[in-house]
């Protein structure tokens, strides 16, 4: 069973080394053992994939394709999988190692004996829960049992011997910062308790202004001479009890060096605070009695949650990075739906003028690169249509052109309108401005549903907010009603 843990870690570890001196391209910004991790990935990706196009990696291809990020698709792709193996190597390795340590702990915490035992644990450590399965002898399950095994106990006799080990320690565990009980002037420590033994404590004080039940004293009630006070310990077990009794005598409080050493820095900070108030900063004090003071923040450590956080945090990233690619092919085509409409009236405007096709695709192109140089944001739009005059200049057929700039864009009004294009030029369609002018209306139409049904969608959105606040200003309004009858 134990191998199995060994597993992932020994086989990271013999791909590293076959793949510990593979060239990486400049733009990989991988460092440390994350560089070596993503050497691995990228080996065990192109190893799966060889020389073939994977079937499930077409539609991951077809969005890197769409967004245009690398003139190199297949190293994109490469990349972009290396950079998902990565993460579940790096969860599997931890996981592996996390598993051995808890089989370990695990079997080292056994409770059943092969006597077939379950040991107790010893007084005061509680009871142990064990999940057991009885067997026949042929191996047949007879099924699963929950056991709660107790803690052991006491004898009475035990006990005695226990009290009176627990009776002479607990003068000295009730001190607190008092050096004896002779001369206290400090808060008692009434413990309910005492480490390594099963006694519950409960006291019961004879001057309650002196000594509170908490242990606290009141030195302000305390004659200067002293005042002894009783204290009565009450232990109990099981159905046992024992008392005992103690005499403790307060004196006034004198302060020790290190209270007094306490109190004075305290009273320097707050002094500090008070001064500085109206400032940025509070500075603390740079001596105490001529002693130069060096200060230390304390600070909470929280890298276990940390630590946490990240495996939790790594496992979301490889589920959600392709959401995340499909996320950015969404807003892409919804943002080629809202500029659809502008794009087919502008058209329909210079065709009208009697401008051709080719040319207007080219004005197009030169008022958006235009905007651009004035900081104009990018639109995937009129991108494509830049690429497409382009290609034209290079060359290449309207035809082909335009149905290559439906593919691109996608979605029904792109390649409604790349049909429309290139049938003018195979038909010489006279009736082109006339069907354009349509399209353009029917987009306009388009556009305005798309934004009432955002806006119904909005609404609906906001629905369980204003019935949350609904029953707030119930609430605010019924309980003061509710609590005058």
């Amino acid at each position: 069973m134990i191998l199995i843990y060994f597993i992932i870690p020994v086989l990271v570890f013999s791909i590293w080394i076959i793949a510990r001196n593979m060239e990486l391209d400049e733009d990989i910004n991988e460092e440390g053992i994350s560089k070596e991790l993503f050497k691995v990935s990228l080996f065990i990706y192109q190893k799966i994939r060889g020389k073939r196009h994977i079937s499930w990696d077409q539609k991951v291809r077809g969005y890197l394709t769409t967004l245009g990020g690398s003139k190199d698709l297949d190293k994109a792709t490469s990349y972009y999988y290396a950079q998902k193996i990565s993460i579940v190597l790096l969860l599997a390795f931890c996981g592996s190692i996390l598993s051995l340590v808890l089989y370990l702990s695990g079997n080292f915490d056994g409770a059943l004996k092969e006597s077939g035992q379950v040991e107790r644990y010893l007084p005061g450590e509680g009871q142990r829960d064990v999940e057991l399965v009885a067997k026949t002898e042929d191996g047949t399950k007879l099924g699963k049992f929950h056991v709660e095994v107790g803690e052991r106990k006491y004898t009475k006799k035990e006990a005695d011997a226990l009290f009176e080990e627990a009776s002479s320690k607990l003068e000295k565990e009730i001190l607190g910062k008092n050096e004896s009980l002779e001369k206290v002037n400090d808060n008692l420590r009434l413990i309910k308790q005492i480490d390594g033994y099963p006694f519950e404590i409960t006291w019961n004080v004879d001057d309650h202004d002196i000594c509170k039940y908490d242990g606290e004293i009141d030195c302000s009630n305390v004659s200067a001479e002293g005042t002894v006070i009783t204290l009565i310990a009450t232990y109990t077990y099981d159905d046992h009890k024992w008392e005992q009794v103690i005499y403790a005598k307060v004196i006034p409080k004198k302060l020790s060096p290190a209270q007094i050493i306490q109190n004075d820095i305290e009273e320097l900070l707050n002094t500090s605070n008070e001064v500085s108030r109206y400032e940025g900063s509070m500075e603390l004090p740079e001596k105490y009695k001529e002693e130069k003071l060096s200060w230390s923040e304390i600070k909470e450590d929280n890298s276990l949650l940390l630590l946490l956080l990240m495996l939790v945090g790594g496992a979301a990233t490889f589920v959600m990075k392709d959401k995340e690619l499909k996320q950015k092919i969404d807003d892409r085509n919804a943002k080629l739906i809202r500029e659809y409409p502008g794009i087919v009236s502008q058209i329909v405007l210079y065709l009208g003028a009697g401008m051709t096709m080719r040319n207007i695709f080219s004005k197009l192109s030169e008022n958006y690169a235009s905007k651009r140089k004035k900081g104009a944001p990018m639109s995937y739009a009129y991108e494509e249509l830049t690429k497409s005059t382009r290609e034209m200049k290079m060359g290449k057929s309207e035809t082909a052109v335009y149905e290559d700039f439906g593919r691109r864009c996608g979605g029904q009004q792109y390649t409604r309108l790349s049909t429309l294009l290139s049938q003018n030029l195979r038909k010489g369609n006279s009736e082109l401005l006339k069907l354009l002018s349509e399209e353009s209306e029917k987009a306009f139409d388009d556009r305005l549903d798309l934004a009432r049904k955002a806006g119904e969608e909005a609404g609906t959105r906001l629905l369980l907010p204003m019935i949350l606040m609904l029953l707030i200003v119930m609430i605010i309004i019924m309980i003061p009603a509710y609590m005058t009858f």
